[in-house]
């Protein structure tokens, strides 16, 4: 058992690592029941094949030009954005502000909202990336320095930075 971890969170843990479908497995499964339902409730053209214009349907949307372009452009984005976070002058601010600011839950959870929320500001992509990481060296150097912390309440306010954009 590992360390810290106690029999309960194990059998936790490994139920719903055995049940919870893949993100993959997910999606063939909406795109399924997507599909049977539209055969159910569609309307279709008499002179067609119903399946054959589901199909048809289906492959014009998945490459429409418009969300093609969204999709590659909100990809460039997080990558861009975890480019940015990883960087070496930006992995020094955030050990710094670690070290000096983030003793406590309290303290940890401001200083990771505000620097994630002035982050997503600048790119909602950066803002996402950058806080996920801010988070996680927070907890870790919590871990290291035998600091207690609420992990959740830091993961969350690691993902703050997406609510300037809502």
């Amino acid at each position: 058992m590992p360390k810290g971890k106690s029999e309960f969170s194990s059998r936790f843990i490994h139920v719903f690592r055995t049940l919870l479908p893949s993100p993959f497995a997910i999606a063939i499964v909406l795109t399924i029941a997507t599909a049977l339902l539209a055969l159910l409730f569609g309307t279709f053209p008499d002179d067609s094949s119903k399946l054959k214009q589901l199909a048809l349907w289906w492959e014009k949307g998945l490459w429409d030009k418009g969300l093609m372009v969204f999709a590659l452009q909100a990809m460039i984005m997080l990558v861009l954005g975890h480019v940015l976070a990883l960087t070496k002058p930006v992995a020094k601010l955030i050990d710094k502000v670690t070290k000096r600011f983030c003793n406590s839950t309290s303290s940890a959870a401001y200083t990771v909202t505000l620097l994630t929320v002035l982050a997503g500001l600048f790119n909602w992509g950066v803002g996402l990336i950058f806080g996920a990481i801010f988070a996680r060296k927070v907890a870790e150097y919590a871990a290291r320095s035998s600091i207690k912390l609420n992990y959740a309440l830091i993961g969350a306010a690691g993902y703050s930075g997406l609510m300037v954009w809502h």
